[in-house]
């Protein structure tokens, strides 16, 4: 069983991407094959009424996966005959669209060297908090997550 949002998230770095698919009746392939084991929701179009289809006119037919950024704009849409050709045009589409953090990456310039530890060591003397410097997840900025650039950096 695939479950291509945990996929996304632990083997490419997207977050909170959401699939909606237009049409019921592929619901049970849409939840093994997409969403398994996931916590964000797969939404389906009820039929008869299908009130998403609408809102995705042109694009909401039946079985076509339509994916949209953050600000509703549409990105792209698919027939889904294949979940296969359908993940590779959904990574696809969000390597076109969306930088991806690189975790150590304090200064965002997709390099992780001496620059990003102090930087790191800097909010901690300054008391600051940044996500991208707090690299175990914590909620604090401190020694550890210097110690995870360092290592990151030998690795």
């Amino acid at each position: 069983m695939s479950d291509f949002q945990d996929e996304l998230r632990n083997d490419y770095d997207y977050e909170n991407v959401v699939i909606i698919a237009i049409g019921q009746t592929n619901i049970s392939s849409y939840n093994s094959n997409f969403c398994a084991n996931s916590d964000l929701p797969l939404v389906m179009d009820q039929y008869p009424s299908l009130p998403i289809r609408e809102q995705f006119s042109p694009y909401g037919l039946h079985k076509q996966l339509v994916i949209l950024d953050y600000d509703g704009t549409h990105l792209g849409d698919i027939f889904v005959n294949s979940v296969s050709a359908t993940k590779s045009y959904v990574l696809g589409l969000l390597a076109q669209h969306y930088e991806q953090a690189v975790p150590g990456d304090v200064n965002s310039d997709t390099l992780v060297n001496v620059q990003d530890i102090i930087l790191v060591v800097g909010m901690i003397l300054n008391a600051e908090y940044n996500d991208s410097a707090d690299l175990n997840s914590d909620g604090i900025i401190n020694v550890l997550d210097v110690v995870q650039v360092v290592n990151i950096i030998l690795n």
